[in-house]
């Protein structure tokens, strides 16, 4: 209850927040726009008050961790919406809108609090930069961010080689069911390469210049054969005409055969890996950065890699520049503080930050991707020049806790790292220096996450579309008529979902009641079954609704052909003993390209 010195605002007001998820846990971090609010912080956004906001979608744990230097808090959710990152028949990424749900919690504030919402907007200064070679300070190495995953923009990469004098372009290319994915693609038959399918296009574009500017590249777009990437890549040079490019492959890590017989349990519920020995597609663990390093050392212009830890791609380059020793944990956590705020591109520039009034980002529509300059002493972030976006320490401390457990114990596969010694100072428009305290690192584990895919069925959805008075309970009793439909023609589904998109498809039942009734839903349903014959028939009990269901029934992609049904793959993980994971590095042959004459 207020008293007449405090009023309740929503946490939006006081706080921004990010989430993300890994396995069945979802992350959300809390940072407070003023210092001065962080105690407010750690007073009311406590667990409670948290699972009173999420308990309904919540079937797991919650826990909290306090970051004091950034102002931040981090909640860690289990199971929520089903699971997780894992879960099927959600919304994908959909737990990247759970933040929002986290900034509608209640809060008390002052009477005289000003909310955000009705301060003056604040500028950094101006936001364009002229184009053209960004002088680096000696002894500095600068690493340029292209992309955050496989289907990431193409656009930045040239503008990086062409106006930032950098000296590594790196290449993120993986999400956690990366592997999983390409893998059942292969053993389905599709016509796909064992690597990155956009690697080839990534590269064309670029790869002379590189060359040209002794620019090297950092890539994990080998996926299941980083042989055969470097082998295509290798080709292409030949078919560029770039003479003397040495392309490696760090190879490795791949368990499929052997994960079964390893006597390791699922961290996620401690079940048996060999209770599933049929059903397991995929099986890799997070290689580190030795690979990277030592390609390098052998005069690498291009390294292509399998799954490494995402801040490797970064941590590679640094420890083979300046020379670090891979055992010396404090060197380590200075590169991988650098590598985990790099790997996910634009989110550190101003991309999955816009919140409008609240955080501006301007010109986000041509957004720059970060760059960071690197010393053994100074560590300074920026934008690309002359891009929109922002770069601040604001979206330095939402990427720095993006995806993480225990800010104090982030496990990598080349150190722990105390992410709670990091912090931020603006010192130019978009330009950000970032401080690490010392005893930041811990020593590297014993042991090195692994991801194992395990098929389980098939899924597919349908979407059916409503509008005008009665939208809503037109969509509900349609749900009810399938339902029957369904029963009636054999179904035997293993999970079956209603979602009612503009109403609470994303939330479910922790979304806040509203006092309108919607005049647009979307009624989407999705099923798990054991067989593909049996997902096949929830379009064909949907499609017809077009002429037997209710009135204003609209459908969404009625006329396009083909099967709409996929595989299913479970993605758990596991703790494998460093010394049971191998890697090596080899390198491509070199192509020799020869011109067709045009009959």
């Amino acid at each position: 209850m207020n008293s007449p010195a405090t009023k309740t605002v929503c946490l939006r007001e006081v706080a921004h927040a990010r989430s993300g998820e890994k396995g069945n846990s979802s992350m959300i971090s809390v940072i407070a726009y003023e210092p001065q609010d962080y105690g407010l912080l750690c007073e009311q956004v406590t667990v409670d008050a948290v699972r009173k906001v999420f308990g309904p979608i919540t079937r797991g744990s919650i826990a909290r961790y306090e970051v004091p230097r950034i102002g931040a808090l981090n909640f860690v959710l289990d199971e929520v919406l089903e699971g997780g990152r894992s879960r099927t028949l959600a919304f994908e990424e959909s737990g990247k809108a759970l933040s929002s749900l986290m900034l509608t919690l209640p809060v008390r504030v002052p009477a005289g609090y000003v909310e955000r919402k009705d301060r003056p907007a604040t500028e950094e200064g101006p936001r364009s930069r002229p184009s053209g070679d960004a002088a680096k300070p000696a002894g500095t190495i600068r690493l340029a961010a292209a992309t955050a995953w496989s289907r990431d923009r193409f656009e930045p990469a040239l503008s990086l080689v062409r106006d930032e004098a950098i000296d590594y372009l790196c290449f993120e290319s993986m999400s956690e069911v990366t592997m999983s994915a390409a893998q059942v693609a292969l053993n389905d038959g599709h016509a796909t390469p064992p690597y990155d399918p956009y690697l080839l296009d990534r590269l064309r574009p670029v790869l002379a210049e590189c060359k040209q500017r002794g620019i090297r590249i950092i890539s994990n777009q080998g996926w299941l054969d980083p042989d055969a990437a470097a082998q295509a890549v290798q080709e292409l040079a030949g078919e560029l005409g770039i003479a003397d490019l040495r392309v490696a492959a760090v190879s490795g890590g791949i368990l499929t055969d052997r994960i079964a017989g390893l006597g390791l349990r699922f961290s996620e519920n401690d079940q048996a890996i060999a209770d599933l020995e049929d059903g397991i597609v995929s099986a890799e663990a997070y290689l580190g950065c030795e690979g990277i390093v030592q390609a390098l050392q052998q005069g690498a212009d291009v390294v292509i890699t399998t799954r490494v830890a995402d801040a490797a791609l970064y941590l590679g380059p640094l420890a083979h520049e300046f020379g670090w020793d891979t055992g010396n944990s404090q060197q380590m956590a200075r590169g991988m503080v650098v590598g985990h705020l790099m790997e996910c591109g634009a989110q550190l520039a101003g991309g999955y930050f816009a919140d409008p009034g609240y955080k501006d980002v301007p010109d986000l529509a041509h957004v720059g991707n970060p760059i960071a300059d690197v010393s053994p002493d100074r560590i300074v972030l920026r934008k690309q020049r002359g891009s929109g976006g922002l770069l601040s320490p604001a979206t330095c401390k939402e990427q720095l806790l993006y995806e993480v457990h225990d800010p104090g114990a982030y496990i990598g596969p080349d150190c722990t790292t105390d992410f709670g010694a990091v912090s931020f100072t603006q010192i130019a428009p978009d330009t950000v220096e970032v401080h690490i305290a010392e005893g930041a690192g811990f020593p590297k584990p014993d042991t090195l996450k692994a991801l194992v895919g395990v098929r389980e069925g098939y899924m597919t959805e349908e979407m059916v579309i409503f509008a005008g008075p009665g939208a809503h309970q037109r969509a509900q009793l349609t749900e009810s008529i399938l339902r029957q439909r369904l029963a009636s023609a054999g179904l035997q589904a293993q999970e079956m979902r209603f979602d009612y998109i503009g109403v609470n498809a994303v939330h479910r039942e922790a979304t806040p009641p509203s006092a309108h009734a919607p005049y647009e839903a979307v009624l989407r349903v999705a099923i798990k079954t054991g067989t593909r014959q049996q997902a096949e028939l929830l379009r064909k009990e949907v499609d017809p609704l077009a002429v037997n269901g209710l009135y204003g029934t609209g459908k969404w992609a009625t006329t396009a052909s083909g099967s709409r049904v996929r595989s299913v793959i479970g993605l758990n993980s596991c703790l494998v003993p460093r010394t049971l994971v191998d890697w090596s590095v080899s390198f491509a042959e070199e192509a020799v390209h020869t011109p067709q004459e045009t009959p």
